[in-house]
């Protein structure tokens, strides 16, 4: 038996080399097919010429010659049109996702004007319900949650403002590159937008288990998780099955993964962001200065009894770690390449989360000083400025890029961000890292991702329109034009 399924195993193994884009070990280019190369979604988007029907008159927009031309190739008729009640109906369902109320059927039904149609759409696409209804599908494409998964399931307090971006988005008819553009790199584009801000929210939505001790790993798990639902939401593609080889079925060799990983691997989710305009922040920060000036002298006698407990508690934590782990949290953060501040960041949350037990250590004469520390305390409260508003978003972490490799992959070389090969094969175009473009409004920041987003969101792209546009026909007709919308 095991004889048996080792040589099936075996098989297995060279088909699926076989089927997946091969590299040849003198140039290291992958080379497709012709059929990969040809496919039609790799081809650049193209205005066809309408086709010829006979039923001319049954012809209202575009759309409609291409269905009725399908229907008359097929020998078939189309159906009658609904009565006036079942189209109020469907408009209705179909953008709020609610049933008309009787007085919206009523005045559709009574309205004999040549627009009568045309008032009930555009009063549902101005209603808050509209973006309401779009954004469900939108948030569970890059699974939305208000919670981080996992057994703790912590609660996101300030994740909401992402949703709620989403859905201004829809209502406020944003532009589909600016709304590509903000959630990948808003920091980078439009460091002092609060929209702009909020919307990489979309780079925090990853599964977070918060006591995971090996945060090395998992922070590797949050990488891949943010490529593969990049590659799914925004391309169509399911480049997350190329993490750990070839593609079997797709042309999406294994470096592809890595190179769309490395557009993103830049990041650092940063809970002191918030959602300031620059005049905001300098007049917050201006204030804050006062403040801390009147109340150092109270501050300081209060951190010299907490900090001990403090320590005490964090240790608990610290010890969990391993020494490389523990090396990184005694050194100086600021000082520490790309990598290692990642996950010294990542292990330093944990160490924080123990921060609120400090509390119960403070015992006797120590509580009483601290209680008389608080009350004189709150008696400058007045002087500080009310707080900003707090986001979950994200920024780089410095302006050097982390070395992005392949995990055991014989040849560790550095790994440069570029984009899919068959697009540039597809093309008749080398493959080559992606020309970074350095971001002018935010000089703390690589551009890898304003670069990634930038080509996403471009009219030469000619996979994102097309995804784009099956998921909105999807979402209105409840069927998908490409039947696999993410992949």
């Amino acid at each position: 038996m095991r004889r048996y399924l080792t040589r099936h195993l075996l098989i297995a193994s060279i088909a699926a080399v076989l089927i997946a884009p091969l590299v040849t070990a003198e140039s290291k280019q992958p080379t497709f097919t012709d059929d990969q190369r040809g496919f039609w979604a790799y081809q650049p988007v193209q205005r066809p010429d309408l086709p010829k029907v006979d039923n001319d008159a049954w012809v209202r927009s575009p759309v409609d010659a291409f269905v009725l031309a399908r229907l008359e190739s097929a020998g078939l008729t189309p159906a009658p049109q609904a009565d006036r009640l079942t189209l109020i109906r469907r408009a209705t369902f179909d953008l709020h996702g609610l049933p008309p109320t009787p007085d919206d059927l009523d005045a559709f039904d009574n309205d004999d004007s040549p627009d009568a149609y045309e008032k009930p759409i555009d009063r549902l696409l101005a209603s808050p319900r509209y973006g309401e209804r779009m954004a469900r599908k939108w948030l569970d494409l890059v699974r939305y949650a208000d919670s981080d998964g996992f057994k703790v399931d912590h609660y996101r307090p300030h994740i909401w403002r992402y949703r709620d971006y989403v859905i201004a988005s829809f209502n406020d008819d944003k532009p589909y590159d600016q709304f590509v553009v903000e959630q990948l790199a808003g920091d980078e584009a439009a460091p002092h937008d609060p929209d702009a801000m909020i919307a990489t929210g979309y780079l925090r939505l990853w599964p977070y288990e918060f006591n995971q001790r090996d945060v090395k790993k998992q922070w590797n798990e949050i990488l891949t998780d943010v490529t593969k639902v990049t590659g799914e939401v925004f391309l169509g593609m399911s480049v997350g099955c190329a993490q750990c080889h070839d593609h079997k079925f797709d042309p999406i060799p294994q470096e592809d993964h890595y190179r769309l990983k490395a557009f993103l691997a830049t990041i650092l989710p940063d809970d002191s962001l918030t959602a300031a305009t620059r005049d905001e922040r300098e007049q917050y920060e201006g204030r804050m200065e006062q403040w801390k000036d009147a109340t150092a002298e109270l501050r300081q006698r209060m951190n010299k009894i907490m900090q001990p407990h403090i320590k005490a508690v964090e240790r608990s934590a610290y010890t969990k770690y391993t020494d490389d782990l523990k090396a990184l949290l005694d050194a100086d953060w600021e000082k520490l390449p790309t990598y290692e501040k990642q996950v010294a960041d990542l292990a330093r949350r944990q160490l924080i989360d123990e921060h609120p037990k400090a509390e119960k250590r403070i015992k006797g004469d120590e509580k009483e000083t601290v209680e008389e520390l608080r009350e004189k305390l709150a008696e400058y409260e007045s002087m500080k400025p009310e707080e900003l508003t707090p986001i979950m978003a994200v920024r780089d972490a410095s302006t050097e890029p982390p070395v992005v490799t392949i995990p055991d992959a014989r040849d560790q070389t550095n790994i440069e961000p570029g984009y899919l090969s068959i697009l540039a094969a597809a093309r008749g175009e080398p493959i080559r890292p992606a020309d970074i473009e350095r971001p002018e409004k935010n000089p703390d920041s690589t551009g890898r991702r304003l670069t990634l987003a930038k080509w996403i969101a471009s009219a030469e792209n000619p996979l994102s329109t097309r995804v784009i546009v099956n998921r909105v026909w999807q979402q209105h007709f409840g069927r998908v034009i490409v039947g696999t919308a993410n992949d």
